[in-house]
């Protein structure tokens, strides 16, 4: 029987501060303190994926020695294999993301790369473009990046939906600028680790001991004193990603919007528009100025929510860039930890990152 206190349209509201400070990994102490029985608790924690929702454990790049670029370009048609292309990537070249834009067919990227090899990554993808496999090339490094904190509030866990009114939306051009955190020690466990939160934000210490033969007081102490106490994974979010019937049904839609290289003013105009809206998920500023943010849509709600974002633009003159991204030609990885030697620490070279790339490649072209 449900106790009186436990309202289950504001579960998720409730459950914000433990997923931001933890991932909601300690049940037994959520159940107490909420007063939520633990089952009960459990039951709902295991239905967020079916419900649409994720938990994402947030990466502090410059806490473990990278830094993020962000590029786009176009890719040869002759590139049959996409998995096979950008798997290569990511593993020899810090690949974190990229997305095939619907109609323009350009790709957009982002990489995690070892800090201050940003050249490094410039002449690999410039020795694809001299191959003909890439085109239109264009690099940014992101001064930071943002996962935004899902509006809880707005949406029914109970039926799976959102409620939202556009009309009482409110924006704050005064919001805080995310500050990268940074930190000097870091080792491989702490990155395998990092890994594995990245798959499983639940993983138990004893399963992290048995995949990496690491004994289980290690693995506590790198957890809850690097990865945790030095902020390489500084809190956790709750992410609306959609249910996988409404992914097989196409009832989601991603929208990447890229202000390019505007005033400190429009940015900061184009961030509080942004960030008051439920389904922007992420936003990023780079070097150059550029503005960039990413949104996941139920179509139900697209007519309002584009709405919303033409009506607030235009009386702040703002003309972004809109992209949309293919669901089938998407993918996210983990961080590169194929490129980090437990001695040397972490590597890149343009040579063999472009040797590897071509030798997948070759590989697959010969199946």
């Amino acid at each position: 029987m449900r106790i009186a206190n436990d309202d289950v349209s504001q579960f998720l509201t409730k459950m914000v501060p433990y997923v931001n400070a933890d991932g909601a990994r300690n049940l037994n102490k959520i159940s107490r303190e909420l007063a939520i029985p633990y089952q009960t608790l459990r039951f709902r924690m295991m239905r967020l994926k079916a419900q649409g929702i994720s938990i994402l454990p947030l990466i502090s790049a410059e806490s473990v020695g990278l830094e993020r670029i962000r590029a786009s370009f176009k890719l040869s048609s002759d590139v049959s294999d996409l998995t096979t292309f950008f798997g290569g990537l990511h593993q020899s070249a810090g690949l974190h993301y990229y997305s095939r834009s619907l109609i323009s067919q350009e790709f957009d990227a982002e990489f995690m790369i070892p800090a201050g090899t940003k050249p490094e990554l410039a002449r690999l993808l410039n020795a694809l473009s001299e191959m003909n496999i890439l085109d239109n090339i264009v690099l940014r490094r992101l001064d930071w990046k943002e996962i935004l904190v899902m509006k809880t509030r707005l949406y029914d866990y109970e039926h799976g939906q959102w409620d939202v009114d556009f009309s009482r939306l409110s924006s704050d051009p005064s919001l805080k600028i995310p500050t990268p955190n940074l930190s000097e020690e870091y080792d491989q466990t702490d990155l395998l680790i990092i890994k594995s939160l990245q798959i499983d934000p639940w993983i138990k210490v004893v399963d992290l001991s048995k995949k990496f033969q690491i004994t289980e007081g290690d693995i506590s102490y790198h957890l809850n004193r690097h990865v945790f106490g030095r902020g390489q994974v500084p809190g956790f979010r709750f992410r609306w990603i959609g249910t996988p019937e409404a992914w097989s049904k196409h009832s989601v839609l991603g929208v990447t919007l890229v202000f390019k290289e505007i005033t400190e003013e429009s940015f900061r105009r184009a961030m509080a528009i942004v960030t008051s809206n439920p389904f922007a998920w992420n936003h990023m500023r780079g070097e150059d100025g550029t503005y960039i943010t990413e949104f996941l849509i139920p179509t139900s709600h697209l007519p309002e929510t584009m709405q919303h974002l033409s009506e607030n633009f235009r009386k702040m003159e703002l003309k972004p860039e809109m992209l949309f991204p293919d669901w089938a030609g998407s993918a996210s990885y983990t961080i590169p930890y194929l490129m980090h030697d437990k001695q040397a620490g972490w590597r890149f070279s343009t040579e063999q990152s472009l040797a590897y790339i071509l030798q997948m490649m070759k590989a697959y072209e010969s199946k």
